[in-house]
């Protein structure tokens, strides 16, 4: 697996990325006009301290000239300031460049004329101004910064020769004495004044020319980078919403086993203590995968998981407590084929594990169910002879047996009646349901229960409440399962609080179900059966005391009504069993019962 550059460095956002390579051409401009602020604050000092020193100093200049040149470096800075209103106030910066490049001509030319005009050589500064120009400007506007600064010498060049102006003497150029002991000036030669006008508009012309082809290239260049940084921003989008999209966890480790870069979803599910795994902490393990890895470039597949919540539908104790993660660590080669990073791929697997945990429990509880039909089929005939011979001795032989054979026929006879009514719990919870339904109002047979254990209730010194709903929907079932239903959870309820309990019962509209409620204030469930508290055999009563069938049957009928059935509880806070129904009609279309 080769490298891939956009995923082994730590690539900047997109905003940034956009902040770099993107810009605008406003902003591009802003940034070179700002650039142009301070170029000439710097310039202003410059010229400031040549002015002093060549007229005060040196005396180069006569001092007639000294407030002249203040007054345009006054003027420059001005002008700088007045630039730098506009980019602040983000005015005119479409031209804001052009006028700082011409404004900064006119100046020069105004300095150029007070300190020696044509023949100071500090005239190729305009040079300057046209590559400047060349590099911000486009091409026809560098060509037009050109002919200004052409123009702008050729017009000096033409006052000083016909002595229009006059020309200031700068004493490092060489002078002759003419006629009359009067000092001749080469700017007042044709020859000189030509020569030297053709040749700095020559030279502008030039520099625009070539500066330009290298400004386009450049730009041509910044085009390029420009569209592969948008590919590259696109590829890294498209990759990391792919990622995403499929639940994928990526991780690059560099050959010192630090994380060099990862993606949101890995970051989300490793990158806290407890999240990572024993097998990928480098520093804790020389076996690691990434390590093993690293030296022999071999490709690895492991488990791995984190500590999750605990799920209200699982037990704590089993794999569905745990976050399943598949890992896959492979090399990833450089240019000369040699393993210098590794990449690690997460996929979460724990829906595939509860699902493979779920299905191998409902082939369990389905062959159990099988097995334990036929057993309790061919248990019920002889426990029901048991049972009958035991009662017969005990009716016409009672007077010629003991006390002591008496009461262990009376066992017999319990546990014999005990055994086949597992034996018949059994054999209604493997058998489907065939019994005829039709629309029936749910409070009757959740009442009729009721009545059945409200003389236990009274004698516990439990408090049962009816809260139901004056108009409820009906529904479809039938009235002696909804009724054994009922019974059940009432009993399991009454068994759980003992005494002085309060058991509360309520019905209402959810949606488009009827939502019976059966709620005591009990011990509550114990956390780890939960899970499994609709499992045949699975009861919080004491060993003899329940068959742990009530519910598992009671969930059977609910299912085929095409219900379900929920418990919430918590351990100290009681116990609340919800049934739901599908509706048979609203409540205006009920009819009497």
């Amino acid at each position: 697996m080769r490298a891939s550059p956009p995923l082994l460095v730590h690539t900047p956002s997109e905003e940034q990325i956009r902040e770099d390579v993107c810009l605008t051409a406003i902003q591009k401009t802003a940034n070179y006009a700002r650039w142009f602020i301070v170029m000439r604050w710097i310039a202003v000092v410059v010229a400031a301290a040549l002015i002093f020193i060549t007229v005060r100093i040196t005396h180069m200049l006569p001092t007639t000239v000294w407030w002249p040149l203040m007054g345009a470096v006054l003027l420059l800075g001005i002008f700088n300031v007045l630039c730098a209103f506009l980019l602040h106030r983000q005015t005119m910066l479409a031209y804001l460049l052009q006028l700082q490049v011409y404004g900064d001509l006119i100046v020069l030319t105004i300095l150029l004329h007070y300190s020696g005009g044509i023949e100071n050589p500090l005239s190729l500064i305009m040079l300057l101004h046209v590559i400047i120009g060349g590099i911000v400007l486009s091409r026809p506007n560098c060509y037009v910064v050109a002919v200004v600064a052409t123009l702008l010498f050729g017009v000096l060049a033409v006052l000083e020769w016909g002595g229009y102006v006059e020309h200031y003497t700068l004493a490092i150029f060489p002078h002759h004495m003419g006629p009359h002991g009067r000092e001749l000036h080469a700017a007042h030669e044709t020859l000189y004044a030509a020569s030297r006008a053709v040749l700095q508009g020559l030279m502008l012309l030039l520099t625009a020319y070539f500066v330009t082809g290298l400004a386009e290239r450049q730009r041509h260049d910044e085009r390029r980078l420009q569209a592969m940084a948008d590919w590259a921003l696109a590829e890294r989008q498209l990759l990391e919403r792919s990622l995403q999209t499929t639940a994928t966890g990526l991780r690059v480790i560099d050959r010192e086993l630090e994380t060099y870069w990862s993606n949101d979803r890995w970051q989300q599910w490793f990158d806290r203590p407890a999240a990572e795994p024993p097998e990928d902490r480098p520093h804790e393990d020389e076996k690691s995968v990434a390590r093993q890895t690293l030296a022999d470039g071999q490709v690895r597949t492991i488990e791995v998981s984190r500590p999750l919540e605990p799920i209200p539908d699982e037990t704590p104790n089993d794999a569905m407590s745990q976050r399943m993660f598949l890992v896959t660590t492979a090399p990833l080669l450089d240019a000369g084929g040699h393993v210098s990073q590794v990449v690690q791929l997460a996929q979460d697997v724990t829906e595939q594990k509860r699902a493979h945990i779920r299905m191998m429990r409902a082939s369990q509880l389905a062959a159990v169910g099988e097995l334990a039909g036929q057993v309790a089929h061919e248990v019920n005939n002889p426990i029901a002879i048991i049972s009958a011979k035991a009662r017969l001795m005990i009716s016409d032989q009672r007077e010629q047996m003991s006390d002591s054979v008496a009461t262990e026929l009376a066992k017999i006879i319990d546990l014999s009646d005990r055994v086949a009514r597992i034996a018949q719990g059994l054999l209604f919870y493997c058998r489907p349901s065939g019994a005829t339904r039709m629309p029936l109002d749910i409070r009757i047979p959740a009442r009729r229960a009721l009545a059945m254990i409200e003389q236990r209730a009274n004698s516990t010194g439990i408090t049962v409440k009816d809260q139901m709903e004056d108009a409820l929907p009906m529904v479809r079932a039938n009235a002696q399962e909804m009724e054994q239903v009922f019974l059940n959870l009432y009993l399991n309820a009454l068994d759980a609080m003992k005494q002085n309990g309060h058991l509360l019962l309520s019905a209402r509209v959810e949606n488009d179900a009827v939502a019976v409620t059966v709620q005591d204030d009990g011990p509550g469930i114990p956390t780890h059966l939960q899970a499994r508290i609709f499992e045949p055999f699975v009861t919080t009563k004491q060993s003899g005391k329940g068959t742990g069938l009530g519910l598992a049957i009671c969930q059977g009928l609910i299912r085929s009504h095409a219900g379900r059935i929920e418990v919430d509880s918590s351990p100290g806070r009681g116990t609340r069993f919800t049934v739901r129904l599908p509706m048979e009609s609203s409540p205006d279309e009920q009819e009497p019962q």
